[in-house]
């Protein structure tokens, strides 16, 4: 087999931006293996196991925002690829992923290691191109094409499936390098570029005195900041700031609406909502807005990928939410009277809940007090990564609020599945200091994220061990079953020592305030190198405090 073509890939990559390479073990993928490891410019980590791979490179992208390739054998080691592809899918994070392949003759007759990789992700790829077979056929346009889309539009994951016919391994005197002058071939830009902000849709907004704005997952850069600390403190528009928009960082963002908006209070319905980014977590928000009869929702992007989220949707503004709210900035200066007043409603809502969230009992041993010391703690600055189950729900309810931190979690499918892997990849990316909080099940469940040789030093992980996935007995539906703890809460007894042992990690185990104020510090000192602290707690205490706290703001508002 002409190598040639495979040995040009790489460069390719290079040139479209790529700077990670996520390769795992296998033959038939050898030759890609070997290009990409001896390209000079592009990083390649070596990951056994294809899920954890998979996020990895999905962390990998999450910070750099270009593609990760993601490079694997034939048979099923692709087929683990695809909960990452599908959180790459939702999340619009570019990745390329790579598969050898057998050639089209052996495939359908009992071969080794083979099945059918012929669009393998199914709709949860944004494209699907066939590497030429043929060895006298040109494959760069291929691999262009698919780098091209991976960040055109909105971004999102690319396969590519290759063909490889034996013999794998270049011959041992033979030195393959790109081809000489090889280049990218510029793309034309699409005939229809992001219209101008309507103007007509900004003098309307003008109707609607109780607007609010929803920041859904993004990474909320300064320029963003700038534009909605002035459409907040100028034009009085509330801003909410899900824990995952990364928006704490606006100075009177709207951050505890789980908390206060489970009052349904009507004083607070909007009559327009604004929305920009991506998913949220707050189920409250998502029901109080599906309750109101007759809402009206504009989702503001530059891409074809609107939701409706609220069961509202009535128009897509198809601009950039940073131009729009410029445009808007420069239309209108000031609020009327009701606007103002629609304003304050909700600035007095959050601060309420933020007095709940204070007045958390002291010193109780639950996971809702604990994180609410853990938040106000935190050294910055900081990669906080928050895995699905309780943790991001917990984060999102008391709210992070130093805008020195950069929020992550794996929303797009909001599995338990990767959020170890993701960190690692995003922590190896930024060199930033990295933590993770997680429960016990999630970090179980991908322990294999730390099963290679490229660990960072500066990764922490807090685990929340409350012997099984806690958030079923807050849920009324399994909580009320004699199923609950064999078959939801998957009740275990393992802990994160053995992990900490096998893998590298400085191990910190606390049950009580005394262990707590003792390992603290120490763990949260990055020049000690990576650690996990477990902290182990009751389910049943835990469920209590975290009803508690919702109980506690119905009794303050109904003293008001």
């Amino acid at each position: 087999m002409n190598l040639q073509p495979i040995f040009d890939i790489p460069e390719l990559c290079h040139q479209h931006g790529v700077v990670h390479a996520v390769i795992s073990p296998g033959s038939r993928n050898a030759a890609l293996t070997i290009a990409f490891a001896r390209h000079p410019r592009i990083q390649c980590y070596s990951i056994p196991d294809e899920r954890s791979a998979a996020f990895i490179a999905l962390g990998l992208s999450l910070h750099t925002h270009h593609p990760t390739v993601l490079i694997c054998t034939s048979g099923s080691a692709g087929l683990n690829y695809a909960p990452a592809v599908a959180e790459a899918y939702f999340n619009q994070v570019p990745l390329l992923v790579l598969t050898a392949d057998r050639p089209p003759e052996l495939i359908g007759k009992r071969d080794g290691q083979t099945i059918y990789q012929r669009a393998l992700f199914g709709p949860h790829a944004k494209a699907y191109f066939d590497f030429p077979s043929f060895e006298e056929t040109p494959g760069n346009a291929c691999i262009q094409s698919a780098l091209h889309t991976t960040t055109s539009q909105a971004p999102g994951p690319v396969h590519v499936n290759i063909p490889f016919r034996e013999p794998f391994y270049p011959e041992a005197n033979k030195v393959y390098r790109a081809t000489p002058g090889l280049q990218v071939t510029p793309i034309a830009p699409p005939d229809c570029p992001t219209p101008p902000v309507d103007t007509a849709a900004l003098d309307s907004i003008q109707n609607y005195q109780k607007t609010i704005l929803i920041v859904g997952q993004g990474t909320c850069d300064p320029r963003t900041v700038a534009l909605l600390n002035t459409l907040s403190e100028q034009l009085r528009i509330p801003i909410i700031a899900d824990v995952i928009s990364n928006a704490h960082r606006v100075t009177h963002a709207i951050q505890h609406q789980d908390l206060f908006l489970s009052q349904n209070d009507p004083a607070l319905r909007p009559d327009l909502v604004l929305s920009m980014g991506l998913s949220v977590v707050s189920k409250n928000l998502k029901l109080y807005l599906k309750s109101i009869e007759g809402l009206i929702h504009w989702h503001i992007t530059p891409n074809d990928d609107a939701a409706d989220t609220y069961d509202c949707l009535s128009q897509t503004i198809p601009t950039t939410p940073e131009d729009f709210c410029q445009t808007w900035i420069s239309k209108h200066s000031s609020p009327s009277i009701e606007r103002e007043a629609f304003y304050n409603k909700w600035q007095a809502a959050n601060q309420k809940a933020a007095q709940v969230i204070q007045n958390l009992s002291t010193r109780t041993w639950t996971e809702t007090s604990l994180y609410h010391e853990l938040l106000s703690q935190l050294p910055v600055p900081l990669d906080l990564h928050l895995a699905n189950s309780m943790a991001v729900r917990y984060a999102n309810v008391i709210g992070v609020q130093d805008p020195n931190i950069q929020v992550y979690c794996n929303r797009g499918t909001s599995g338990i599945d990767g959020s170890n892997s993701t960190a690692v990849g995003t922590c190896l990316a930024s060199g930033r200091n990295t933590l993770l909080l997680t429960g016990d099940v999630a970090f179980l469940y991908d322990r294999n994220a730390f099963w290679h040789n490229h660990l960072p030093d500066n990764f922490k992980i807090v685990v929340f061990n409350n012997n099984g996935g806690g958030i079923f007995r807050m849920i009324e539906g399994p909580s009320a079953q004699p199923e609950l703890k064999p078959f939801f809460e998957t009740d275990q007894q393992s802990n994160a020592s053995h992990v900490a042992g096998e893998f590298g990690f400085r191990y910190y185990g606390v049950d009580d305030y005394t262990a707590w104020d003792d390992q603290l510090t120490d763990f949260l000192d990055y020049s000690q190198g990576r650690a996990i602290l477990e902290i182990h707690s009751d389910a049943q205490q835990n469920k209590i405090a975290y009803k508690q706290l919702f109980k506690n703001m119905k009794e303050l508002a109904l003293s008001h």
